[in-house]
């Protein structure tokens, strides 16, 4: 205790501080307004303090709110704070990408890959076995999702397998993936079609096209029927008419690129309209749909994925020269899509569709170039689906674009954001989204996170001889001491009965929060006035940790000089660095 006295006594400016107090180790490295986004429509107003060895998180205390967010009003270091949280590094857990919507879809692996090829041979065996490796019961939803984000899956076993009637479960959630919402009934039916290849064999006395059409209409009334006047048995006689009428003009369902040969009948559109007023008599189906499906079918037959024995043209694989978006800002256009084909070809183009999104524009053609680009709007909050139409008479060549792809609209404040997780000073999990104005600002902090985060370690004390000082004692300073400061930036208040062993040695010491002079253990979060005080004391605190440990003394000791001396010594520190 002389010892430590007499370090004290001699000031500052004495031999005994090293440069190591006078330029404290902790260094402030970045400090901004963020707002924490609690939900899609709530957020929080905060202020982060980034350390080369901690991370802070602050609640300012606002009296003039367009002050926040302007750094010269008032000067930063005059802004007040409630500190909400104080973590080290290498407890810090940080994300600078965000999660994409959960799905319960099977993971890509190698798993994935031997079940493509189980499934092209028997379909039955490559599901058993599936879920027996995963050591998980069948589930329907994830087996819909696998099929349907499986580009290299035989789409003639799919549609023989989809067309089963033990598979009606499969085939609702798969059909449930297109998001077939606000998308014409004629226009969703040739997006599902191309996905499979439909068996001409009846199975069990069932038509398969029959079991597919039905199931079909029914999930596309479902996603519809608040947007349309008739009822679902309509829906599917709909459904039907269309099929029966592309047979009659173009001999059945298109699988291979090219125009079709066949010569049907010429019917005219209004003998169209007539033949199906017999199933709908009040004309809740307008004549305007009944003309455009019409002549949508009459241009272009439906088609459906070729079949893996095909022995026409070689396919083409599309690609994205710009991936599409998976998040949209309300209102705000996205950056270009630009689509690539290997040469400009006059027979492929792509429509484009979603329930509350805009394209622009919303047909593709690459009559003139490989490449087409657009843009996409979201008009509504939440999630939707943006689906993807080949037409055209080279339609079936191209493969690899996506039948359908999930896109969030969100608002704003969700643009510049990164995650973060930790344990909080009650050893309760906390997960933070902090969304920032300026995306450079976003970038800086995501790098100086990303790069702290995973190369840092407890800081070791350097320049001593460490022969002095056992590893346990050199750990439990640290422990204490970021207790310490912990509890003098958030306030003994916010801790929980349960406590850390260093505060259990305190408590034995002296009675729970008073020193052997009756004084609190620990500043209040009140006395910190501003970020410039913040600053000062999380820098003085490291000053104690420096002299526990350069004083060298016993591990009960300096407990005892910890609980009788803490205030005046955060006291000493912030002076110092003042």
């Amino acid at each position: 205790m002389e010892r430590l006295d007499e370090m004290l006594g001699r000031g500052p400016k004495g031999p005994v501080w090293p440069s190591a107090i006078d330029d404290s180790p902790r260094k402030l490295l970045l400090a901004a307004p963020v707002l924490q986004v609690v939900n899609s429509d709530t957020v929080k107003d905060r202020f982060l303090f980034l350390f080369n060895d901690i991370f802070i998180v602050a609640k300012p205390v606002i009296q003039d709110p367009d002050a926040f967010l302007e750094l010269t009003k008032p000067n930063p270091s005059d802004r007040k704070f409630v500190v909400k949280n104080v973590v080290l590094l290498p407890n810090l857990r940080f994300s600078g990408e965000r999660e994409e919507p959960q799905s319960r879809s099977v993971p890509r692996n190698a798993l994935t890959q031997s079940f493509v090829e189980q499934f092209a041979n028997d379909a039955d065996h490559a599901i058993v076995s599936l879920f027996n490796n995963l050591g998980q019961a069948d589930d329907p939803v994830a087996l819909a999702q696998l099929l349907f984000r499986t580009p290299e899956i035989d789409r003639a076993r799919l549609g023989d397998y989809l067309s089963r009637r033990t598979s009606r479960a499969v085939l609702k959630h798969y059909l449930d993936v297109f998001g077939f919402t606000g998308v014409r009934v004629d226009k969703a039916l040739r997006i599902f079609l191309q996905t499979i290849n439909v068996p001409t064999r009846a199975t069990l006395g069932t038509n398969p096209l029959d079991f597919l059409l039905d199931s079909f209409a029914s999930r596309w009334y479902d996603a519809n029927g608040k947007q349309v006047a008739y009822d679902k048995d309509l829906a599917y006689r709909f459904s039907r008419a269309i099929v029966q009428f592309n047979e009659v003009l173009h001999g059945g369902i298109s699988q291979e690129p090219g125009s079709t040969r066949y010569v049907g009948r010429n019917v005219s559109a209004r003998d169209f309209l007539d033949a199906f007023r017999r199933h709908d008599p009040h004309g809740l189906l307008s004549d305007d749909i009944l003309s455009d499906v019409y002549a949508s079918i009459h241009r272009e037959p439906l088609s459906q994925a070729r079949h893996p024995s095909s022995n026409g043209p070689a396919e083409i694989t599309v690609t994205f020269k710009r991936t599409l978006p998976s998040r949209l800002t309300y209102k705000v256009q996205s950056e270009p899509v630009v689509i690539r084909i290997p040469q400009a070809d006059p027979n492929i183009t792509i429509e484009l569709f979603g329930h509350n999104l805009a394209f622009e524009p919303p047909v593709l053609s690459f009559a003139k170039s490989s490449e087409a680009s657009f843009r996409v709007t979201g008009t509504v909050f939440g999630l939707t689906t943006m689906l993807m139409l080949r037409s055209g008479s080279n339609a079936l060549l191209y493969t690899g674009l996506p039948p359908s792809w999930p896109i969030s609209v969100e608002r704003a404040f969700m643009r510049n954001t990164f995650q973060i997780a930790f344990l909080n000073h009650t050893n309760a999990l906390r997960r933070y989204m902090s969304s920032f104005a300026d995306p450079l600002v976003r970038h800086e902090w995501a790098t100086s996170l990303k790069r702290l985060t995973e190369g840092s370690t407890r800081a070791s004390v350097a320049g001593l001889n460490a022969s002095l000082f056992q590893a346990k004692f050199t750990q439990a300073v640290s422990d204490i001491v970021f207790r310490v400061l912990q509890e003098t930036l958030i306030g003994p208040e916010a801790f929980s009965a349960r406590t850390e062993k260093p505060n259990c040695a305190l408590k034995r010491l002296h009675p729970p929060g008073k020193s052997r002079h009756g004084s609190q253990l620990s500043l209040s979060s009140r006395d910190i006035t501003g970020s410039s005080d913040l600053v000062r004391l999380v820098r003085g605190v490291h000053a104690v940790r420096w002299l526990a440990i350069r004083v060298c003394l016993p591990q009960a000791v300096f407990i005892a000089v910890i609980a009788s001396t803490t205030t005046s010594m955060l006291h000493l520190a912030l002076g110092i660095f003042k």
